[in-house]
C-alpha cells in the first residue's frame, strides 16, 4: 500500500484530499504546515509528497528543500499543489526538481491521475537501474566487453550519486533562499550536511578507482603511520552529519596510539561497512560502531538492527557484485563486502559476518598492530 503525505494549511482540503486517497487503498498522512510536514517526510518516509507551496512558517519550496537535503527522503516524488499558476512559478518549481505541479481548484481524478503517475516513473526507475546492473554482471563474464563493463559501472554508480548530490543542491538553496528565516544552528547543520555529503561522493569516486585498481591487479599496499582511532572517528562523524535524523550511530573508540597501515584502505573498508549498515536497516534503528585493541589487533565492529542476511547467503557476500537473497529491493551493487575484503586481505587482517534475518548483522575485523 503506498504511502502519501500531504502538507497543507486549508483544512478542508487537506482533509478532502486524504478521504480521496484513503478511498483508494493509499495510507496517508496529513500535515496542517511545513515544519510539521518536514517532520512527518522525516519520521515516515513516504512514497510519495503533495505539498502546498503557499504556507506559513515554511512555505512549499522551503519544505522542498528540507526533503531533499536529508538522504532518507531525498528521492522521494515531490507533487507541488498551489492557487498560483503563473508560468514563472511553476517554472521555478520544477527547477527545483519537482516532479510535478497542480494547480487548484483540481478534481479528484487529477490528484490520483498525477500521484499514479509519479509511482509509476518511481517503479521504472528502479527497474532500469536493476537492469543496469544485471548488465554489468552479464558484462563481467565476457572477455572482450571491457568497454561495455566501464560504461555501465558509471552507470550504476551514478544512480547512488543522487543522494549526496541532492542533500548537496537542497542544503545550499536552503541556506541560500531562507537565510533570514533559519537559525544559526539549521545553518550550520546544513553546512556540515554539504561538507560530509562532498566527502561521500569522493569515497564514491574512490570506490570506482578501487575496483578498477582490483580488475587489472593494479592496487598497491602504501602504508604510512595512521592514529587509528581519529580517523576513524572522523569517518563515523561524517556519517552522523548526514544521517543524524535518520538513524542513531553509536562509536565506542578506546584507542588512541598509531598503528602502520594504509588509510586509504581503512577508509574503504570503515566507510562501506557503515554505509550498509545504514542502507539495510529501517530509519530511525541503532548503528554501533566500535574500535577497540588487543594484544595483536585492533578490531573493529559495526554492528546494525537490520533486516540480516541468509544463512545460505552468508559465505558469497565478499565476492563481487553477490546480495543477499532478501534484500526486498534495496538499491545496492553488490559491491562493498568485495572492496572490503579485498582491502582487509591487502593489509594482512581478516573480517568475519555474522547475521540473523530480522535480527540484524555483525561484521568483525581485525587490524594487525604494527609500530615499524
Amino acid at each position: 500500500m503506498p504511502k502519501v503525505l500531504i502538507i497543507e494549511d486549508e483544512a478542508i482540503l487537506r482533509n478532502e484530499m486524504s478521504d480521496w486517497l484513503m478511498f483508494e487503498d493509499y495510507e496517508v498522512l496529513n500535515a496542517e504546515n511545513g515544519i510539521v510536514g518536514v517532520e512527518q517526510a522525516i519520521q515516515w518516509v513516504p512514497d510519495l509528497i503533495v505539498c502546498d507551496i503557499m504556507m506559513p512558517e515554511l512555505d512549499g519550496y522551503g519544505v522542498f528543500h528540507e526533503v531533499h537535503s536529508n538522504p532518507l527522503t531525498a528521492l522521494i516524488p515531490f507533487i507541488f499543489v498551489t492557487a498560483r499558476a503563473a508560468h514563472d512559478d511553476i517554472r521555478y518549481g520544477m527547477n527545483l526538481g519537482a516532479d510535478d505541479y497542480i494547480t487548484k481548484p483540481f478534481t479528484r481524478l487529477q490528484l490520483l491521475e498525477a500521484i499514479q503517475t509519479q509511482l509509476k516513473k518511481t517503479e521504472q526507475r528502479e527497474r532500469l537501474h536493476q537492469d543496469e546492473v544485471q548488465q554489468l554482471k552479464n558484462a563481467l563474464s565476457v572477455e572482450h566487453a571491457q568497454s561495455m563493463l566501464k560504461v555501465k559501472m558509471i552507470a550504476m554508480f551514478s544512480h547512488d550519486f543522487r543522494n549526496p548530490l541532492a542533500a548537496i543542491l537542497s542544503s545550499n538553496n536552503l541556506v541560500r533562499d531562507y537565510a533570514s528565516k533559519i537559525n544559526e544552528e539549521r545553518r550550520l547543520k546544513h553546512l556540515n550536511r554539504i561538507e560530509s555529503s562532498v566527502h561521500q561522493l569522493v569515497q564514491m569516486l574512490d570506490d570506482m578507482l578501487f575496483i578498477a585498481q582490483m580488475e587489472s591487479d593494479s592496487m598497491h599496499y602504501s602504508p604510512v603511520m595512521v592514529d587509528i582511532g581519529e580517523m576513524m572517528n572522523e569517518i563515523v562523524d561524517e556519517f552522523r552529519t548526514i544521517h543524524d535524523e535518520n538513524y542513531q550511530i553509536e562509536f565506542t573508540n578506546e584507542v588512541s596510539d598509531t598503528t602502520l597501515n594504509d588509510p586509504r584502505l581503512l577508509r574503504q573498508v570503515a566507510s562501506n561497512l557503515i554505509s550498509n549498515a545504514i542502507k539495510y536497516s529501517e530509519a530511525h534503528s541503532s548503528i554501533f560502531i566500535s574500535l577497540t585493541q588487543n594484544d595483536h589487533h585492533y578490531v573493529f565492529v559495526v554492528e546494525d538492527q537490520g533486516m540480516g542476511i541468509e544463512a545460505e547467503d552468508q559465505a558469497n557476500l565478499f565476492q563481487t557484485f553477490k546480495r543477499g537473497s532478501n534484500v526486498r529491493g534495496v538499491s545496492g551493487t553488490g559491491l562493498g563486502l568485495a572492496i572490503v575484503k579485498r582491502a582487509v586481505d591487502m593489509f594482512g587482517g581478516t573480517v568475519f559476518l555474522e547475521s540473523q534475518v530480522g535480527v540484524g548483522t555483525r561484521v568483525t575485523v581485525n587490524i594487525p598492530v604494527a609500530t615499524a
